[in-house]
């Protein structure tokens, strides 16, 4: 819990929330984590690689594993089956605004139809044992928040958590955040509700808590290249360079684990750009780690840019 007795919870990240990261996330503090969007059709084909993107390791735990889709008998199929993973929760995606799982009408696709959004949850509560909850955004835009009218079915079809993402589709992810949604949720339905967006900074999280009442917090983009954000949360002690260094190399070797060098290359630099943040030359840090050929070269830029970090710090 935080300083504030609340829950802070990894958020799913499509390409972010892998298990190295959600391990990271456990390490500094995350109560519970999520894992990145996993499709249900996918699941149902038996995808290999898809269901490595649902095991969870025992370092992780309490961790919930997120499916997304807009076929109601293909939602309940694939939950039974990652079911067998023991996840905490078992989280439908309604609110995912990417255009590769919209445009198949699941994610936030759904916010239009609460109709179909109900038939899901429905189908899925009624297929398995492992507790259901379900991540929305308030709505398609200012005019539409359907997503409030989602959240209100679902907490009426055995829901037990609800996580709002209090933006619009419209608003991506640098819209005003609509704490006044939440803390009307809050007040209105009888089931855990979590914050989501906007939080960087243990500022952040204060005015959340303040502004709505929710139950907890859902950390995304903010703790990517900064897992230490859910420390700093919960405690006020923020990382200083040398653990930052130390905690990227220790993210390289458990993503080097988990994908093998070769496949972990590009999700690491994805990764390592958000850690640029602070660097003394963080322009050339980012062309040196886009120019590297293996993960060896990666890891040896790495040590190099950090270190200069430590000694610039130190200084």
């Amino acid at each position: 819990m935080c300083q504030y007795g609340k829950k802070l919870i990894l958020a799913p990240m499509a390409g972010f929330s892998d298990q190295p990261f959600r391990r990271l996330a456990r390490e500094f503090g995350a109560d519970e984590v999520v894992t990145e969007l996993i499709s249900a059709n996918a699941l149902v084909r038996s995808n290999r690689k898809t269901f490595d993107m649902a095991r969870i390791h025992e370092a992780e735990r309490p961790a919930s594993i997120q499916i997304f889709g807009s076929e109601p008998f293909i939602m309940a199929e694939a939950a039974a089956m990652v079911e067998k993973f023991h996840p905490l929760f078992i989280d439908l995606n309604m609110g995912c605004p990417a255009k590769k799982v919209t445009r198949n009408g699941a994610g936030a696709a759904l916010l239009e139809n609460p109709k179909l959004a109900e038939e899901i949850i429905k189908r899925v509560t009624g297929a398995v044992k492992t507790p259901v909850s379900v991540k929305i955004r308030t709505g398609k835009n200012a005019s539409s928040l359907t997503g409030l009218e989602v959240a209100k079915r679902a907490a009426g079809n055995g829901v037990r958590r609800i996580s709002v993402h209090a933006r619009t589709v419209a608003d991506g992810f640098s819209g005003p955040v609509n704490y006044d949604a939440v803390a009307d949720l809050k007040k209105s339905l009888a089931v855990e509700i979590i914050g989501n967006g906007g939080i960087a900074s243990p500022e952040d999280a204060r005015l959340w808590l303040e502004r709505t009442g929710c139950d907890g917090l859902m950390i995304g983009r903010g703790a990517i290249g900064h897992p230490s954000l859910f420390r700093a949360i919960r405690n006020g002690v923020s990382c200083p360079p040398v653990e930052e260094r130390e905690t990227a190399l220790r993210h390289m070797e458990w993503m080097e684990e988990f994908y093998g060098a070769g496949r972990a290359l590009g999700p690491m630099v994805g990764h390592l750009i958000y850690y640029s943040k602070g660097l003394p030359d963080a322009r050339q840090f980012r062309r040196d780690i886009a120019a590297t050929q293996s993960y060896a070269d990666l890891r040896e830029v790495v040590e190099r840019s950090f270190n200069k970090a430590v000694e610039f710090a130190v200084c």
